[in-house]
């Protein structure tokens, strides 16, 4: 019979999902007594959390270069610290999915057919590099090939979003709409592809142009 496990890289996470998952399993650890003696050492890691947690809310409201690489760095300290804990937590746990799911790491499912993929969340918009430029970040999808995105400035007689032609990407962090006009309203929804077939759209967001 299969051990329940949890996951121990998050590297793909991008970084709303992983500041989420960090102070989650900082929460679900401290003074859980499934795991006594945990590696990292708990106060170690809420130092890294927190850190990071705190260089990503400021390099996510449109930090400077600087601010970006620092958050950048202490994301790289946290994935590592994540991946020595949640190591430490499989090999305490010893395939008790009980006692995994009391850490607050994801654990893996258990083997099955891939199945359509789920809706895209967290879809954000931001400014782009320069004006008339926005760029748009969402929630990667484990079993997703691609992504499929549409967006629109105008609306029809019903005030629904004129959507335009259809784009892909693979990248879920950063992704570029340009030659917009200043003023205007963009629309913007991404829906994931794989081999079972393609998910449904997610809810649109919108932002001004400038």
């Amino acid at each position: 019979m299969r051990k329940a496990t949890i996951y121990q890289s998050y590297e793909k996470w991008d970084d709303y999902s992983l500041s989420t998952l960090a102070g989650r399993t900082l929460a679900f650890m401290t003074d859980n007594l499934n795991f006594p003696e945990p590696r990292p050492a708990m106060d170690d890691y809420t130092v890294i959390v927190n850190d990071y947690r705190e260089k990503h809310e400021v390099a996510s409201k449109r930090g400077s270069q600087l601010e970006i690489k620092a958050k950048d760095n202490a994301r790289a300290l946290v994935l590592q610290a994540m991946k020595e804990l949640s190591f430490y937590v499989n090999t305490v746990a010893k395939g008790d999915g009980q006692v995994l799911a009391s850490s607050g790491f994801e654990l893996v499912p258990p083997p099955q057919s891939t199945a359509y993929p789920g809706i895209p969340k967290n879809l954000r918009l931001l400014d782009g590099r320069v004006s008339g430029e926005l760029r748009f970040m969402f929630g990667s999808l484990r079993i997703a090939w691609e992504y499929e995105y549409q967006y629109a400035t105008s609306l029809d007689a019903n005030s629904d979003p004129e959507w335009g032609e259809l784009h892909r990407t693979t990248n879920s962090r950063a992704n570029y709409i340009s030659g917009l006009t200043p003023g205007d309203r963009c629309y913007v929804r991404v829906r994931a592809r794989n081999g079972k077939g393609t998910g449904d759209w997610s809810e649109a967001v919108s932002i001004i142009v400038r």
